[in-house]
């Protein structure tokens, strides 16, 4: 089973070739099918916050390179993650000329709810930084201070904090003090961690995690 950086980080060894992807990255798509009705361009972009400057989208099996109109091509249904899917590897290359930066689709013939494991409880940034490439794409749960505010969201200090779409909460936020928020909350997500990557705002983090929990514990 392969990740989106893979095929990213060796695209001609995939291209033409059906592939079977687990994608924990977020999905930019209709979110409901009142807006799936609606949208004008089919393609789901995958977010992949290690490997930015290169394109990948998920697209229905109908998707035709040759097709001017190709992306308005749409799913059947709202497509959500964290998912499996199967389909064939594809580089666009008009699209790429355009966009001045490479730009590839997975042409989807299956997909479904991808299971994640249980969260690994992660005790601070030694035990962090000392399993980085294991806890890469897993999820984690990590209680540690929170900073919040114009450009800024740290949790101890490395980590930048992602909410996920459709992220639930517990508790509450205490006042913003010039123009931030610094409290102490423990959050369940998908930890980014590839070695040697940067994550948030002009990759002032090291590590990125998307929050699909996040519990609001006080003031630090």
């Amino acid at each position: 089973m392969l990740r989106p950086n893979d095929l990213l980080d060796a695209p001609a060894s995939f291209l033409g070739r059906k592939v079977e992807v687990a994608i924990v990255e977020p999905l930019s798509g209709p979110e409901t099918p009142a807006a799936l009705a609606t949208v004008e361009y089919g393609q789901i972009r995958v977010q992949i916050p290690d490997n930015r400057g290169i394109d990948l989208a998920l697209v229905p099996a109908t998707f035709r390179m040759e097709d001017a109109n190709r992306y308005r091509t749409k799913f059947d249904r709202v497509i959500t993650g964290p998912v499996l899917a199967r389909g064939v590897f594809e580089s666009d290359e008009d699209l790429a000329r355009s966009l001045r930066h490479p730009a590839y689709v997975l042409r989807i013939s299956s997909i479904e709810p991808l299971q994640l494991e249980a969260p690994v409880v992660v005790r601070g940034l030694a035990d962090l930084e000392a399993h980085r490439a294991d806890l890469d794409r897993r999820p984690i749960v990590y209680e540690g201070v929170w900073t919040t505010g114009f450009e800024v969201s740290s949790l101890d200090g490395p980590i930048w904090l992602t909410p996920a779409r459709g992220m639930t909460e517990s508790g509450a936020s205490p006042p913003r003090q010039q123009g931030r928020t610094k409290e102490r909350v423990r959050v369940t997500g998908i930890l980014f961690a590839r070695p040697g990557a940067s994550y948030g705002h002009l990759g002032s983090g090291r590590f990125e995690l998307l929050a699909s929990r996040i519990e609001h514990l006080g003031a630090p």
